[in-house]
């Protein structure tokens, strides 16, 4: 079990296209899984800090065979982050039904298929409508129900009787995702916070628009973690791939992005790393770890 001190790091790391090359890969690699024990036998905290929900992240996590009990998770882009040894959840960011409601009829006036995820309290099930998707996101979907589960089609997101949730999302081209955006931004400012990433299975034609509790964002979760860590602001290291990663890189004394990031995701970084699939962050991990990579002595882009 890592033991934080005043010396230590919490490294926060994002998953898919970090970690794992797309957003349906199942199972780490041994020099990735070698890489994060480095760092925590070093005597830092390492926490995955991911778009995925708990549902998907234990199932990955299993797979792999590494799931350690004191893990932190911040999850669905920090609307829940988890902490603690026994684990815990610290926080959970919810909408309210209203705001549910209002978001489905807005992805659907903008020709969007919504996807509601639910709290962990019942079950982390990812809810769709019976309806024709756009290919990558039946992909996304068909993943879902072949290896995570908790999914549930019905005929009209409208009809169920929602109290809260964690998330509402779509994938689809860019034109509807930033038109969708602007009109969330318009009709629900100050409750809702919508994070646009690429897809990394439409070849950058795709995108992810995933409205949450406007308090959500993975720099907040990654802040709220070292405070429950005790592990001072200046000692924060943040790796990504996409424009979610952002706000983690400005929270961060250290911020890498992947090689295969886009470019004004690089450029937002203190440091790039080499591609998700040449272990870009396994390299930045085991460099951390031994002490060749020190926070503070990093050259700036």
């Amino acid at each position: 079990m890592t033991v934080a001190n005043q010396q230590s790091l919490l490294i926060a790391i994002d998953v898919d296209g970090t970690l794992l090359n797309t957003e349906v890969d199942d199972l780490l690699g041994a020099r990735e899984i070698a890489a994060l024990e480095a760092v925590r036998t070093a005597g830092h905290v390492v926490a995955l800090c991911t778009g995925r929900n708990l549902n998907s992240t234990r199932i990955l996590l299993e797979k792999s065979a590494w799931f350690p009990e004191d893990l932190p998770l911040v999850l669905l882009n920090g609307a829940v982050v988890w902490g603690g040894n026994p684990r815990r959840q610290i926080t959970c960011n919810v909408l309210d039904e209203a705001a549910i409601r209002a978001l489905v009829a807005l992805y659907k006036e903008h020709g969007t298929a919504p996807m509601v995820y639910s709290t962990d309290d019942h079950g982390g099930v990812l809810y769709h409508e019976k309806r024709p998707v756009n290919d990558i996101l039946d992909r996304y979907l068909q993943y879902r129900r072949d290896h995570v589960g908790a999914i549930i089609a019905v005929e009209d997101l409208q009809d169920v009787p929602w109290t809260e949730a964690l998330e509402v999302g779509t994938i689809d081209r860019e034109a509807p995702i930033r038109s969708l955006t602007s009109a969330v931004k318009a009709a629900l400012d100050g409750r809702v916070r919508v994070i646009n990433t690429q897809s990394l299975l439409g070849k950058g034609e795709f995108f992810w628009a995933e409205a949450f509790h406007v308090a959500s964002n993975k720099g907040a979760g990654m802040m709220t973690l070292a405070g429950s860590c005790g592990i001072p602001l200046q000692r924060l290291v943040a790796i990504g791939d996409n424009f979610n990663d952002l706000d983690m890189f400005a929270a961060a004394a250290l911020s890498v992005a992947m090689g295969n990031s886009p470019d004004e995701v690089k450029i937002r970084a203190d440091l790039v790393a080499g591609h998700v699939a040449e272990g870009g962050a396994a390299d930045i991990l085991l460099a951390l770890a031994s002490g060749e990579l020190v926070v503070g002595h990093e050259r700036k882009r």
